[in-house]
């Protein structure tokens, strides 16, 4: 996009700000926010540096992620397989519109169904979040450059979609024009 996205401005926060507050206000157990290097966070508002956020999330600094999307995923999984987590979900900064009851559902369809993965989509197209249970974990680690998951997903049939009959709630914001529209409307 030419400039640091996750600053600009949305409303009366920023960008990048309004996916971590969907997700810390969910069901999620723990958040890992996957940033640069030598990212300060000036993008998050104070609140999110209260006791009771910071309680839910924790900065990862990834060395590689100028190397593409999966080196972000291989980062933020390392870090959640020391946490021995059973799952993890993936979210994007630059989808502002994704929802709670997004999340929650996922979260409350691998309680009880544990499929490999669980992943949000709109007619057919496939879009995070994505939610992966950790027999999935080595798979992911094998992503190179800015491949995502959803490879992955087309080859594995025994997973999940779940429609989202709002395609706002998907959209990330990636280019100006885009900004610009979603600013208008926020």
């Amino acid at each position: 996009m030419g400039c640091a996205k996750l600053s600009l401005p949305l409303g009366n926060t920023t960008l990048g700000s309004c996916a971590l507050e969907t997700a810390v206000t969910s069901s999620l157990d723990q958040i890992i926010v996957i940033t640069q290097e030598n990212d300060s966070l000036s993008w998050l508002p104070p609140h999110f540096f209260s006791e009771s956020y910071k309680q839910k999330w924790k900065q990862q600094s990834c060395t590689a992620s100028l190397k593409g999307q999966a080196e972000s995923i291989k980062c933020g999984l390392s870090l959640a397989q020391k946490m021995k987590a059973e799952a993890i979900m993936i979210l994007l900064a630059d989808q502002p519109f994704v929802t709670r009851q997004i999340i929650d559902q996922m979260i409350l369809l691998f309680q009880e169904k544990e499929p490999p993965y669980i992943a949000s989509c709109f007619h057919d197209v496939i879009s995070p979040p994505v939610l992966f249970h950790s027999t999935l974990f080595p798979a992911l680690f094998q992503l190179k450059g800015d491949e995502g998951a959803r490879k992955m997903i087309k080859r594995n049939q025994h997973g999940l979609l779940i429609p989202v009959t709002d395609q706002r709630s998907l959209q990330d914001i990636d280019t100006p024009e885009q900004y610009l529209v979603f600013r208008s409307s926020f």
